[in-house]
């Protein structure tokens, strides 16, 4: 399997060209770490350093995918009986409490009250875009939490930090004081291929009720959860033990962080082909182990499959674009009622490998690792038959 350093050189210009934008200069002069890396084994392992703009300890990471200006990461820490300064700031963030328990108090430019809400670990919520927030820790233990957000498109764009952080205009389209905005939302329901969530908060994404959602994976459950207005948005997906996805590829920008289980996924240049091993390109073939709170996220255009090894069906996040409500933000538009080229076979022209046509040295290359956790294997000879694995919110299946 290919190592890290082997993907160094088909990415560098990449790494070139984001150290020379507004938003790379601006990060190395905030004056905290930067983790710069394909993916995260554990984001509790990450140095911090305090980062005055926020008041605590930060640091950024910047997997390489991330690197092509889609999005960027912060992983911060509170201590016992601390706080954040007050923030507000013109870009998008999703905030998942990674450790602790504590509060967020909320306001808009000219309010005189305060919206305050509690959170705890797993808890996942969006401050409006440009409100006045802080995060207050009110446990014994630090809190620790990852921002993801889409400030590089916004300091590129715009080309002026300070502007980022000084707008004091209030979007009240967006939140206006309701009392409930942080509530649980009860509102579930599918649109073509997704199933989505409305809710502005997420007690705890362990917990979170899924629907099922095959078309990328046999036995999956998933939700698109809706946020905040946002255009970045994000979805949980689990499947089962002795399972795995299907590959695929997209543009970059999700960024995913693994909730329960271990396992690995692959990754290879869709310029490879859908079986890279039977082509002789194995060694071009990145193979990242991933456990709880295991953080990656895939360049543009790699294929990418992810691999249950654990004895608990796995659950990951993925925080991304491509709200059904808000539309596209700063990203490219599809056709209303367009069926997302990841829920298409490559053979249709889509961007998904189905289990039938995918490389079988990676059914065998599973099959021996779950062997050597003493796991059995659920995948099936029949789900590798033609249309056998297409579920029944599949899709293809409601074209």
């Amino acid at each position: 399997m290919a190592q890290m350093a082997a993907v160094d050189p088909r990415l560098r210009g990449v790494v070139e060209a984001f150290e020379d934008t507004t938003y790379g200069k601006w990060q190395k002069g905030e004056g905290i770490p930067i983790l710069n890396d394909f993916a995260v084994e554990e984001i509790g392992n990450i140095q911090l350093g305090v980062w005055p703009r926020l008041g605590v300890p930060a640091a950024f990471v910047n997997l390489y995918a991330l690197m092509e200006g889609a999005r960027g990461m912060v992983v911060a820490e509170i201590p016992p009986g601390g706080s954040t300064e007050p923030q507000h700031h013109l870009f998008e963030q999703v905030i998942l409490i990674l450790e602790g328990q504590g509060t967020t108090e909320i306001w808009q430019e000219g309010d005189t009250k305060k919206h305050v809400f509690e959170w705890g670990q797993g808890s996942v919520f969006s401050p409006p875009l440009n409100t006045r927030y802080r995060l207050f820790n009110l446990g014994r233990e630090p809190v620790r939490f990852l921002a993801v957000n889409d400030a590089p498109s916004m300091m590129n764009g715009f080309r002026d930090p300070n502007f980022i952080y000084s707008s004091t205009y209030a979007f009240r389209d967006r939140f206006n004081g309701e009392d409930q905005f942080f509530a649980e939302g009860q509102e579930r329901t599918v649109r073509g291929t997704q199933n989505l969530w409305f809710t502005n908060f997420i007690p705890n994404a362990l917990g979170a009720q899924l629907a099922p959602g095959e078309y990328k994976g046999a036995g999956n459950y998933r939700m698109q959860f809706e946020m905040s207005g946002n255009a970045l948005i994000g979805h949980i997906h689990e499947w089962p033990v002795g399972r795995y996805h299907k590959a695929h590829y997209h543009p970059a920008g999700p960024v995913l962080m693994c909730l329960r289980s271990e396992g690995y996924v692959l990754l290879w240049p869709k310029e490879l082909g859908i079986r890279p091993y039977e082509t002789g390109h194995q060694d071009e073939v990145i193979e990242v182990k991933w456990k709880q709170t295991s953080l990656y996220a895939p360049p543009t255009d790699w294929f990418h499959q992810h691999f249950n090894t654990g004895r608990e069906p796995a659950r990951q996040i993925a925080i991304r674009n491509g709200s059904r409500v808000a539309g596209p933000g700063f990203g490219g538009l599809r056709p209303r009622g367009a069926v997302p080229a990841v829920f298409q076979d490559v053979n249709e022209g889509g961007a998904l490998i189905e289990y039938e046509d995918e490389d079988p040295e990676i059914r065998r290359r599973y099959q021996e690792a779950l062997k050597q956790a003493n796991i059995p294997c659920e995948m099936a000879d029949a789900l590798y038959q033609r249309g056998a694995a297409r579920g029944p919110n599949d899709a293809r299946n409601q074209e």
